[in-house]
């Protein structure tokens, strides 16, 4: 993989979906990166739901927090460690392309045969 494309692997798991880059990287491990984030996802908006309804029926804001804020709680946390893998991973891959970059560019030229004019 080139630089260029490690790079867009990781704009890809920080900014817009963790797993996203590494699986365009050809990592199995990006389907539970994102399944973590898009579970997490899920259940903190199942929490904001609920947040937003109870303000809006009650007028004042919902102190306790109240029944799915466990659920709202986890799924940060799932979105937070899919999010710290993804940005692993893509470190990871980075760093890769990096190294196979200047081994190729260490490499020493292989001489073709020149054909005569």
């Amino acid at each position: 993989m080139d630089e260029t494309r490690a790079w867009a692997c990781f704009v890809s798991n920080v900014l817009v979906l963790p797993g996203l880059g590494s699986l365009l990287a050809g990592r199995r491990s990006g389907w539970l990166q994102a399944a973590l984030a898009l579970l997490g996802f899920a259940l903190t908006v199942v929490w904001l739901g609920w947040f937003v309804s109870a303000w809006s029926s009650t007028g004042g804001f919902p102190l306790d927090g109240g029944p799915y804020l466990p659920a709202g709680v986890l799924g940060v946390l799932l979105f937070g460690l899919s999010w710290v893998w993804g940005l692993v991973t893509a470190l990871r891959l980075v760093r890769e392309a990096g190294r196979a970059a200047k081994s190729q560019a260490k490499a020493p030229a292989v001489d073709t045969p020149r054909r005569p004019a």
